[in-house]
């Protein structure tokens, strides 16, 4: 096997040399690692570094599908001297490079290895006494199959964490997909971004209430290859039961791009702006994908390491707590309008000047988050446009 000393965030890691030349999805063989993957270990870094600040006890994380190593060590290398690491996988190949670059970061103290089935590894380990404060599930494709030993396994008052790279299953480019793997009936939207968010998180929760335990979110994020929910996880039908009053139904206008909260007992409802077909997107999770406190400590410890961008969008997912289940996404309006993209935050700006809660979405760049009616939403955008006076709206569309 070809491999190579790759550095990333402040860790050395060997890799298969054909993991950093595929120009499509990386190699499972020899052994599997994805350079494309290093914002959301970033981003799991900054995750349970700011949980084991709060927790202010020792962690002990099981990196499930671990491949290399790559998001375990880097956790137990970045993180906090307070949190052990068991890496896991079926590959041993992939378990002989993780337990190499254990070695060359010098933290083979803090770090076991197995090479084992990660369901057979997490359903067994509480007769073996095995305790895991975190479980992470970063599998290639969708983290289904995991679900239920994770969430079976992890400590109460725990952390169990998600992949998942199959987009078009969790957006509705793919119905049948969704609905065959997590029951979720879905469209396209032109916020597909956060209908993945929601959709996934939705499913931990509905799944975690059939084991009669609680799931609440504390952190989602989102780009153009993968979806990634943590999950706090309560013990308790009660729990489970305070959790699923978090899922229901958006409405989504294709037309106008209406979006709203679909109330549970409303049936054959039309757009009220446009009077188009509504498509009904769920069940999905309508709480917050984000804990304020975690965020305040994530961002500490992303500004104490300089990273900017990172800080940044921590920052905007801030502003965005306590605000509803969805975003407009300012690039979708100016095409239906025919129109150019306004800047995010003058419109935002304008929301704000007008009474209502905005905030810059920090899961979608050109997405505003926002209280304000959907018609002020398309108002906002038409007068900032900066291309001139907007043409008139044709028809009964946007």
């Amino acid at each position: 096997m070809d491999v190579v000393e790759h550095v990333e965030g402040r860790t050395k890691l060997l890799v298969p040399l054909a993991s950093l030349k595929s120009r499509g999805p990386p190699p499972k063989n020899p052994a599997f690692f994805n350079p494309l993957a290093s914002v959301t270990r970033d981003f799991a870094v900054l995750f349970y570094a700011a949980r084991s600040a709060q927790a202010q006890s020792k962690i002990r994380l099981l990196d499930a599908l671990a491949g290399v190593g790559a998001r375990g060590i880097r956790v137990a290398n970045e993180s906090s001297t307070s949190i052990d690491v068991h890496l896991n996988d079926a590959n041993p190949a992939a378990a002989d490079l993780a337990r190499r670059n254990c070695e060359i970061n010098g933290i083979s103290d803090r770090c076991e290895v197995s090479v084992e089935d990660a369901n057979v590894l997490m359903y067994s380990a509480p007769r073996r006494g095995e305790r895991f404060d975190a479980i992470d599930v970063d599998p290639f494709g969708s983290p289904v199959p995991f679900v239920e030993a994770a969430l079976s396994t992890v400590r109460l008052g725990g952390v169990a964490a998600f992949t998942a790279t199959d987009l078009s299953a969790l957006t509705g480019k793919s119905r049948a997909s969704g609905l065959r793997k997590y029951y979720v009936d879905l469209s396209p939207t032109d916020f597909p971004h956060e209908v993945a968010a929601r959709a996934l998180a939705g499913y931990l929760v509905i799944r975690a209430a059939s084991r009669e335990r609680g799931a609440r979110p504390l952190f989602a994020h989102v780009d153009s290859q993968y979806v990634r929910v943590y999950v706090e996880v309560r013990g308790s039908a009660r729990a489970a039961d305070e959790s699923l009053r978090g899922i229901g139904y958006l409405e989504y206008c294709p037309r106008c791009l209406y979006r709203g909260i679909r109330a549970a007992d409303e049936r054959g409802r039309t757009c009220p702006y446009c009077g188009g077909k509504l498509q009904i997107l769920g069940p999905l999770w309508l709480g917050d994908l984000f804990d304020r406190g975690l965020l305040e400590a994530m961002l500490r410890e992303s500004e104490s390491r300089g990273w900017s961008g990172r800080s940044k969008v921590l920052s905007r997912m801030l502003q965005e707590v306590g605000l509803p289940p969805y975003y407009y996404s300012l690039d979708s309006i100016a095409d239906a309008l025919g129109i150019c993209v306004p800047r995010v935050d003058s419109v935002v700006e304008e929301l704000r000047s007008l009474g209502y809660k905005a905030a810059r979405s920090g899961i979608y760049g050109l997405g505003v988050r926002t209280d304000a009616p959907h018609g002020e939403v398309i108002e906002a955008v038409r007068r900032l446009s900066p291309c001139g006076p907007p043409p008139e709206p044709k028809g009964d569309h946007v």
